[in-house]
This record gives structure tokens, C-alpha cells and sequence, in this order.
């Protein structure tokens, strides 16, 4: 079964694809990450909806909270992977240094920088995907094979 988190935003698309596909899933609070499976609780999905939310996670004033969660999710042997649904010409780490921040002065290349940095010292592994293939991603990301409950 899938957790959700309580506290993700704008799932809708998403929980309507598990039920589409017949995913059990159920909604509670998780400590690190938006996605679990119940059943294999050492790999953690955090989505983002786009490199703004993502350049707010880890390079505005309000990062501190989710460097913790990212501190937090290697503490606890969970491996956190981040998946970006910019979508676009972004399909990799090395695309987001040519990015162009319509709201910030952080740079692609800034926060390229601390997209490698997070990586390097916790193990974050950052994907990006369109907002169609989300949901089936996260399925893959958690390895959920949907023959279990």
C-alpha cells in the first residue's frame, strides 16, 4: 500500500491515478518525503511541482526545514529521492544550470549547485518528469511491483 502524505498539496492528479490503476493507498502524516510504500520503508518520494518550489526548498531563508527533512531521512537509513515535475527541457541535474528563474535571483546554475551538494553529503537522488508521469514514477521509484496490499 502507498502512503500520502497529509500535508502534500495539489495530489489530485495523482490520487486519481492510483485509483485508475487500482493502487491502495491511504493518507497519513510522514515524517520525510510526500510517498511510501507501507512496505518498504527505506525509500522516500518527495515531489516537487517545479524548479521554483525546489529553489524555495533549498536555497530561500525558509530552507532550513526541508534540509532537516533531508538530514532526517538519512538518519533514519531512508533514501530520499526528490522528483521534479518541471517538465520542459529539464530532464536531468546538468539541464538546471541553464534554467532562467522568472521570480529569483538564484540562478539554474546556484541551484544546480545545491541539487549537487544535497546529493553528494545525504545520497538525495533528483529526478524530473512531466506532470503526466507522475504518478506512475512515483510507482517506480518506490519499486512497487501493485501485487501486494
Amino acid at each position: 500500500m502507498i502512503i500520502c502524505d497529509s500535508r502534500e498539496k495539489a495530489n489530485q492528479r495523482i490520487i486519481e491515478y492510483f485509483d485508475k490503476h487500482n493502487i491502495p493507498y491511504k493518507i497519513e502524516k510522514l515524517d520525510t518525503g510526500d510517498y511510501m510504500d507501507s512496505e518498504k520503508m527505506t525509500i522516500t518520494v518527495d515531489r516537487k511541482k517545479d524548479l521554483i518550489e525546489l529553489t524555495q526548498n533549498l536555497c530561500s531563508s525558509d530552507q532550513s526545514r526541508f534540509w532537516r527533512e533531508i538530514r532526517r531521512s538519512k538518519a533514519d537509513g531512508i533514501k530520499m529521492i526528490v522528483l521534479c515535475e518541471h517538465g520542459g527541457k529539464i530532464h536531468s541535474i546538468k539541464d538546471v544550470a541553464a534554467w532562467k528563474n522568472p521570480y529569483s535571483k538564484v540562478s539554474g546554475r546556484s541551484l544546480m549547485n545545491e541539487i549537487y551538494r544535497a546529493h553528494i553529503a545525504y545520497g538525495v537522488e533528483f529526478l524530473f518528469c512531466d506532470k503526466r508521469s507522475t504518478g506512475r514514477r512515483i510507482l517506480e521509484l518506490l519499486e512497487y511491483d501493485g501485487r501486494r496490499n
